[in-house]
Parts: structure tokens; C-alpha cells; sequence
């Protein structure tokens, strides 16, 4: 498997990309494939890659961040129903989970779910990301596709797995050098703006970025994305 950063479009390379192979993945040990529950993964690259302009880290939300419902937040992705060769993005509101458990009855704190999108931007593995103040944070991993291929059809949440749940289990895979520290919010609704530093955010140590078990996009990337595909496709 090899890992794009900087690329974001189908159609070739980009000028500003670079890739790495991934030498080992790490799911958590907890993954149900019945309920989805702790679909996460770490990916661990062949070598460091270093940040420029087209490649930046995003922080990742502490355990005790919370995301209001209606708070806004974005996603990116390819099209769902037509293939889009450039990478686009689609802001969405997070709805409450007792409102996702009237649509999917059982699941935990353990993930986040947002209403619908203006198109199906939604690839699983994308980032659901949201803005507290001036800093990006990375809140979810899409585990379930809630757009619908007919218009006519109404959407159901679509689910993402839950990053500030698995603060520990991160801390604890990525054991050296310990990560910086993550960033703890309660996030309101509020509008984009810039894309910031970021401070608080795993920016060193082993070679690591999020994956989940069922899919093609790996994300811990803000604005300009990473990219997964099976060596010799």
C-alpha cells in the first residue's frame, strides 16, 4: 500500500505530492465489524515526511471535546454517486446521537453523526473536520455513507467514527517520541475562514496517520489531502 500527500485530484500526480509506502497498520483492538464500533486504524509510513505549503497536519480533538448539535463542520471526498476527479468539500451540521440512534439504534459516544450534504462528497475514510477559533480540528473518520443515490429519497446521517475517543489508544500506539498534546474544545457553529497554524497536534514522532478499516482514503491532512492505494493498481 502507498500512502499520497499533497495530491488532490484523480486525474495524475500533482507538482507538489510526495508518497510513502506504509510498513504496518495498527487497528484497534476493539473493532466490531458487526456495529463498526472502534473502526480505526493507525498506518505507519516508510520514512518521515516533511510539511510544506501543500502538505499540513490538522490537530486532533482531545477525549473531552464535545461538538454541538447544528455546530458546523466540513468534509472532503470524491463524489459518491459520480466520480469527480478533483477532491471537494461540503460543509455539515452535527446532529445529536439521540437523533442518529432513532436511525441507527445502538450506537455509542464512541462516534459523531452529521446531517446531509449538498451532493454525495462522501468517500469512507474522509475527515469530518471542525473549526474552534482560529485551529482546525480532526473530530471523525466516515464509517457510514448517509447520502442517497436517489433525490427523491430522504438522507440518513452519515456516521463517522469518533477521534477524541481514542486520544489514549493513539497516545499509547505512538510511543516514541510522545505526541505533542491534543487540543480540548467545545466547539460552536462558526464559518471557515483561514487555514491556521496548529499547535497542539501529533507533529513528529513514528510515522503515523489514521486510517479506518474499510477504505481507500487516509486522512490526516487539513485542505490538501493523503491518499491510499495497493501497490501495482
Amino acid at each position: 500500500m502507498v500512502v499520497y500527500l499533497g495530491r488532490n485530484s484523480h486525474s495524475g500526480p500533482s507538482p507538489n505530492e510526495v508518497n510513502r509506502t506504509v510498513v504496518n497498520i495498527t487497528c484497534h483492538p476493539g473493532f466490531n465489524s458487526s456495529t463498526r464500533e472502534n473502526d480505526i486504524c493507525l498506518l505507519k509510513l516508510s520514512a518521515p515526511v516533511n510539511f510544506t505549503d501543500y502538505i499540513q497536519p490538522i490537530c486532533l480533538a482531545s477525549q473531552n471535546s464535545t461538538f454541538n448539535n447544528e455546530s458546523s463542520s466540513w468534509t472532503i471526498g470524491f463524489n459518491f454517486i459520480v466520480i469527480s476527479n478533483n477532491l471537494q468539500e461540503a460543509k455539515v451540521p452535527i446532529v445529536g446521537n439521540s437523533e442518529c440512534k432513532a436511525r441507527y439504534p445502538g450506537i455509542t459516544d464512541s462516534i459523531i453523526c452529521t446531517g446531509e450534504t449538498a451532493s454525495c462528497l462522501l468517500s469512507l475514510g474522509a475527515p469530518l473536520m471542525t473549526q474552534s477559533g482560529s485551529v482546525w480540528l480532526q473530530s471523525g473518520l466516515l464509517i457510514v455513507v448517509g447520502c442517497s443515490a436517489r433525490p427523491s429519497t430522504s438522507e440518513s446521517p452519515s456516521v463517522y467514527t469518533a477521534v477524541s475517543q481514542y486520544q489514549k489508544w493513539i497516545s499509547d500506539t505512538v510511543t516514541f517520541p510522545s505526541p505533542h498534546s491534543s487540543l480540548q474544545t467545545t466547539a460552536p457553529p462558526t464559518a471557515p475562514t483561514t487555514s491556521p497554524t496548529c499547535v497542539g497536534v501529533y507533529c513528529s514522532g513514528e510515522n503515523l496517520i489514521h486510517f479506518t478499516h474499510f477504505t481507500s482514503l487516509c486522512v490526516l491532512i487539513v485542505l490538501l489531502h493523503v491518499f491510499a492505494a495497493t501497490v501495482g493498481n
